[in-house]
């Protein structure tokens, strides 16, 4: 510890001269640093300065604004700065975006050249090619944290994408089945024999998301106490043209969760159990089925496990098909065709939540069951909670002559709402 004139402690590495003069003294992985200053206080703040940056040049002794270009520092900071916090490591469409937005028009520019303009003509031209505004705020929002980086080690002295102009989101319409939608869904399942039949019910039991159920496997069933346990989600990349699969944690921590059986659900897995057993005695040595992914619930027919696309896709065959037959319909009675709506996995989720609501459960109660991290995010459901508060005010009857009402309150029915 280092004293000053008077024998009174200033602490480690500074000293004062016999002139009154402060000298503050640090050595960073071998290299020596020496200040000096008549206040101690503008002293102890120059040595915290200069010993940070002294530590950053040592990170990156090479690399400086003029030499380097947005997509090398990209790379640097991805490794260092943003890989780390991302699930498993690093995601490969996560590089994708920021590559294919502003990767492919301005990344070899070096970062000192980097104006507002560039990145606002960057944001025009990928509208312009048809990129959604969703998309371009997302990829947005990576060059701002990578520039924020480059600017906090001294690469940039300006951040260009200050002041950028992104045009908001477009609000997409929730896809939800209303009542006579999903009867309709259901029935073509049937009658078709779809392979994925069981999976479709068992979606619209449980709200779970589609890579869920793709990871869900026997073991996290419990029949005894009727939970279906949320442990993993099955997740699809594409790397230089492959397809790579593998188990993942769920989206978000309260996406960790267990699911009580509604309805039917103990019998839709019964069904699938016994109709994937049947399908694998047949196939024999042609069964697909991957060992390393454990006992999953739901395969296709020849026992890969499920992803979005391959949903996806038998979704839209399925609208094709219900529309057709509604076209075919109106030919004999000279009606209108009715017109059945595109619908995709994630669907099945709304309408899962829309049923919740429509059946009196409370919004916490959904909260927890859907998995949301955020409360408003369960309670946007904005058109169906409208729906039921206005029948609850017309079952209230006078709410200012409360001795004429004869329905009474149970507020042991109100816990967990509040």
């Amino acid at each position: 510890m280092g004293k000053d004139l008077k024998g009174k402690e200033l602490g480690r590495g500074i000293t004062q001269r016999p002139d009154g003069r402060y000298m503050g003294r640090a050595q960073v992985e071998g290299r020596q640093i020496v200040l000096y200053d008549w206040k101690l206080k503008i002293l102890r703040q120059k040595l915290a300065v200069a010993v940070d940056e002294m530590k950053r040049s040592n990170l990156l002794p090479e690399l400086n604004g003029k030499n380097i270009s947005l997509n090398e520092w990209f790379e640097e900071w991805y490794a260092k700065y943003k890989a780390p916090t991302l699930k498993n490591g690093g995601s490969p469409s996560y590089k994708r975006r920021f590559v294919n937005y502003f990767g492919v028009r301005i990344g070899s520019k070096p970062l000192t050249d980097i104006r507002q303009i560039h990145v606002q003509t960057a944001i025009a031209d990928m509208l312009e090619a048809g990129r959604s505004s969703k998309s371009v705020r997302e990829a947005t929002g990576i060059l701002q944290g990578c520039v924020d980086a480059a600017i906090a080690n001294g690469l940039m002295s300006i951040n260009p994408v200050i002041g950028v102009i992104v045009p908001k989101c477009e609000k997409v319409e929730r896809r939800v089945l209303s009542v006579e939608e999903q009867e309709i869904f259901l029935d073509y399942l049937a009658r078709t024999k779809s392979w994925y039949e069981e999976l479709y019910k068992f979606m619209l039991l449980t709200g779970m998301r589609i890579g869920e159920v793709g990871g869900l496997q026997w073991e996290d069933i419990d029949f005894a106490e009727k939970f279906i346990y949320v442990k993993r989600t099955l997740s699809y990349d594409y790397a230089d043209g492959r397809k790579t699969m593998k188990m993942t944690s769920p989206k978000t921590e309260n996406s960790v969760r267990k699911i009580p059986f509604f309805g039917e659900t103990r019998e839709i897995l019964e069904r699938q159990f016994n109709k994937v057993k049947r399908k694998r005695e047949e196939l024999g040595a042609r069964w697909r089925q991957p060992k390393e992914f454990g006992n999953l619930v739901f395969l296709t027919s020849m026992g890969s496990p499920i992803g979005r696309y391959s949903i996806e896709s038998d979704m839209r065959y399925i609208t094709s098909q219900i529309n057709d037959m509604f076209r075919t319909e109106a030919l004999y009675t000279g009606m209108v065709p009715k017109r059945f709506e595109r619908i995709h996995p994630h669907a099945l989720r709304h309408t899962f939540a829309t049923r919740c609501f429509e059946k009196g459960m409370t919004p916490r109660a959904v909260q927890e069951i859907m998995g949301h991290a955020n409360y408003n995010t369960t309670v946007s459901y904005t058109h169906v909670l409208d729906d039921i508060k206005s029948k609850e005010a017309e079952r209230l009857g006078d709410f200012l002559q409360n001795k004429r009402n004869d329905n009474k309150i149970e507020y042991e029915g109100l816990l967990g709402i509040m």
